[in-house]
């Protein structure tokens, strides 16, 4: 009877106290697009477009990734792609649709290039958006990779990626 009188309230607080609780704030993604707005601003470019740019490629990638209904690992997206049971999501519909939705944000601050790394080799050919500062040079951008991580998107100075070597396909965009 005593244990009654105490685990009750023991149960109720702890139940309702949960309630009680803000949400954890989402940091993770708030750092994500953090890290990546600074990174885009060693282009010297406008900060305000550079943290709406980040907040939105992050953003879209994830929309992509749904869209295209994308599994793990990206290889086997490929497979499925190819053989005819997903119609989308390949490295090179990822860098496109990321152009064709950039592009759309109007920025005035930034020029945006198709890369490619090991071009012609069936197996290992990947394709990413550069982003550039406006007049700037492929070779000084920031790649934008939503295939690599399965729709976590993927960002680096094109010249610090050690897992490929970049090539400017085609011009400006």
């Amino acid at each position: 009877m005593l244990m009654k009188k105490y685990i009750y309230p023991f149960v109720f607080i702890i139940f309702f106290t949960g309630c009680a609780n803000n949400p954890p704030k989402p940091t993770l993604y708030s750092s994500k697009e953090t890290r990546l707005a600074k990174l885009l601003n060693t282009l010297h470019v406008n900060r305000d477009e550079s943290k709406e740019l980040a907040g939105k490629a992050i953003s879209y990638s994830h929309t992509l990734a749904k869209e295209y209904r994308l599994v793990k690992p990206p290889l086997l997206q490929n497979f499925l792609v190819n053989i005819g049971l997903r119609k989308r999501g390949l490295c090179w519909q990822f860098a496109y649709d990321m152009l064709s939705f950039v592009k759309k944000q109007n920025y005035k601050s930034f020029d945006y290039y198709i890369g490619g790394a090991n071009i012609g080799d069936y197996w290992s050919e990947h394709n990413v958006l550069v982003v550039t500062c406006r007049g700037c040079r492929f070779e000084d951008g920031i790649l934008l990779d939503p295939w690599r991580n399965s729709g976590n998107l993927y960002f680096s100075k094109l010249k610090n990626d050690k897992k490929y070597k970049w090539k400017q396909r085609g011009g400006l965009r």
